[in-house]
């Protein structure tokens, strides 16, 4: 019985970095000029654009001003205690709340309206970010248009779900222009909040007032019946249907007095928050000066670059080699 040898050779992958490997060895000075060449252009690129510096903040949501108690107000007490809580948001969906009203319309317009300290072409020292952006000339409308979907581009969000941190950051050309609009940011986005706060309050309350009235007419007329009652039968020790619907009397009156002072504790509690503009957000790491621009990075341009340039010329080596084999 023959057996045949059999020859393994190495793998394709092998040889062929072998080969490319060869060709770079033996063409050294064309593999480093033009490694040399974009590892300079792209030098060049990272120092001729406008450097952009990022000024970041973290902020958390208030805690909620503690409820008063509602135990001793029996059913109606436990009912209104349920509904408090489901217009209290969780500190979860807080922060996330707070996250996307950052980006909102109603934030970024009051941040690129303010003025800000810049030195503008015509010598004067302050200017709106909706002029330093260059659209200081448009039409309103169109102005903040432009200027508040470039500041979105230019802001970051980050959101903690367990700890209901929220950590934004805010990328400009200059380290005071960074600083000043994320300051704003946090002012605006306390303003809105607040104003969100009021808004959903007095609409609220406006319900109660409404309700609580409706409660009150009820109330006189539960306790006018019972009134009634009571002078057409004063002896009820006789009658055992008739203590039994001084008893369905009483409960109705006890029922409608207990949802009637309700209602006046959550439209006064309403009326508070109505008025109610402490802030909104505790600022946890406020914002500072950047020290280093945040881009273009240099170091790994000029990186990317001689990368780039080694690329081009492997490509181009074996590229040639491939072509002169085919016509060999």
């Amino acid at each position: 019985m023959s057996a045949e040898a059999i020859t393994i050779g190495p793998p394709a992958w092998y040889t062929t970095t072998t080969r490319v490997l060869r060709l770079a060895r033996a063409n050294w000075r064309f593999v480093l000029t033009l490694a040399t060449l974009g590892a300079g252009v792209s030098t060049v690129t990272a120092l001729l654009l406008p450097s952009r510096y990022r000024a970041r903040a973290a902020f958390q949501a208030e805690s909620p001003p503690s409820q008063p108690s509602l135990s001793n107000l029996g059913l109606a007490g436990v009912l209104g205690s349920q509904l408090s809580g489901l217009q209290q948001l969780g500190p979860q969906n807080t922060a996330l709340l707070l996250a996307d009203l950052v980006t909102t319309d109603a934030v970024l317009r009051r941040v690129v309206n303010a003025t800000y300290p810049w030195q503008g072409p015509s010598g004067e020292r302050s200017a709106t970010l909706a002029a330093i952006y260059g659209f200081g000339d448009k039409r309103p409308a169109l102005r903040d248009f432009l200027a508040v979907n470039k500041l979105r581009r230019a802001v970051s969000v980050q959101t903690g779900i367990r700890t209901g941190i929220v950590r934004f950051a805010v990328e400009q050309r200059t380290p005071e222009l960074a600083l000043a609009v994320a300051e704003t940011t946090l002012a605006a986005l306390n303003e809105a909040n607040i104003e969100l706060r009021q808004q959903r309050a007095a609409a609220e309350r406006a319900f109660t007032a409404q309700r609580t009235a409706d409660a009150r007419l009820t109330l006189a007329a539960t306790e006018s019946t019972l009134a009634v009652f009571y002078v057409r039968n004063r002896n009820l020790l006789t009658s055992p249907t008739l203590q039994m619907e001084e008893s369905a009397l009483r409960r109705d009156a006890d029922m409608a007095r207990q949802v009637f002072v309700q209602l006046q504790l959550q439209e006064a509690q309403a009326g508070l928050q109505a008025l109610r503009n402490t802030p909104t957000i505790s600022v946890l790491d406020p914002p500072t000066l950047p020290v280093r621009r945040s881009w273009p990075k240099r170091r790994l341009a000029l990186v990317g670059g001689f990368l780039i340039g080694l690329a081009l010329a492997f490509v181009r080596l074996t590229w040639r080699d491939q072509v002169a084999s085919w016509r060999g």
